[in-house]
Order: C-alpha cells, then structure tokens, then sequence
C-alpha cells in the first residue's frame, strides 16, 4: 500500500492597497490549476494582503507550481506599475 501524503504550502504576500490586492486575487483566478497536475489552489484577498494556499502529494508538482504563480505575481505588478504612470 503507498502512503500518499498531501503537502500544504501557504504564501501571504502584501501589496500597498487593497485594490491592488483584490485585482491581483482576481486575475489569478482566471487560471486554474491543470486537472492533471495534482495541485489544488485557493486564492483569496483580505484587505492588503493576497493569500494563496497550495495542496498536493508531489513536492516537485507544489513546487512548480508556487514558482509559476510568483511569476505571474510578479508580471502583474509590473503590469500595473506602467499603466499608473
């Protein structure tokens, strides 16, 4: 019998206005997670703060999976900061 054990990984990561949270929370959600890939994600903005918990059996999968949505973190924030100037 193979003992499957889930892993948690949780990231809270704070950004200078609530509306900037919200709108990154936002456009985040618009990908889900590939069925496939054995990691489940919620998302969720409170106040300045987006928080993203991930769950999955295979580190390598949790892993990749943090590193493409810090990425996409930070191509939104980029985004953001040349439309407000």
């Amino acid at each position: 019998m193979i003992d499957i054990r889930e892993t948690n990984v949780s990231l809270t990561i704070p950004f200078s206005t609530s509306e900037t949270a919200t709108l990154v929370q936002e456009i985040l959600n618009v990908d889900k997670e590939l069925k496939g890939s054995g990691v489940s994600r919620v998302i969720t903005a409170n106040n300045e703060t987006v928080h993203i918990n991930f769950k999955g059996a295979e580190l390598k999968k949790l892993r990749v999976a943090v590193n493409s949505i810090l990425k996409n973190i930070v191509l939104i924030v980029k985004t953001i900061k040349q439309f407000e100037n």
